[in-house]
């Protein structure tokens, strides 16, 4: 496998799926890289584009509050690519930040197509709504 297959194998939403499936899936993503210090996302903007770290780091705050900085193999856009709606969290650069990424319109009928990842995805968005809604 290439790169990106094995990147996406090592990620939950995708572990499930088949040799073929994850070729399939990377041929629909495009590589993209952010700069140290750039914005990558923010509340301010809709999302139509779904990411996969490769290499670098990226800071992330929710509301002013940080939470776990991603790094390779983290992924991050699901939820505005689920429904259009602005980002949830603001995405910084902490190092150049090397991406493979998709839009909405290549990774619906792909989800549609894959129920093991939208399962994967519902349980894994649950986890994040809980751990951004529970008092620490």
């Amino acid at each position: 496998m290439g790169e990106v297959e094995d990147l996406l194998g090592q990620v939950p939403l995708f572990a499930k799926l088949s040799k073929k499936d994850l070729n399939r899936l990377a041929l629909s993503m495009k590589e993209r890289t952010f700069a140290a210090g750039s914005v990558v996302t923010d509340p301010d903007h809709t999302g139509v584009g779904f990411f996969v770290i490769v290499s670098g780091t990226a800071n992330v705050s929710v509301g002013g509050a940080d939470r776990p900085a991603l790094k390779s193999g983290d992924y991050f856009g699901e939820i505005s690519l689920l429904d259009g709606g602005p980002r949830t969290a603001t995405i910084v650069a902490d190092s150049d930040l090397r991406c493979y990424g998709m839009t909405a319109w290549e990774f619906r009928p792909f989800v549609l197509s894959h129920p093991e990842v939208a399962w994967t995805l519902l349980t894994t968005l649950a986890q994040r709504i809980r751990a951004n809604t529970t008092a620490s």
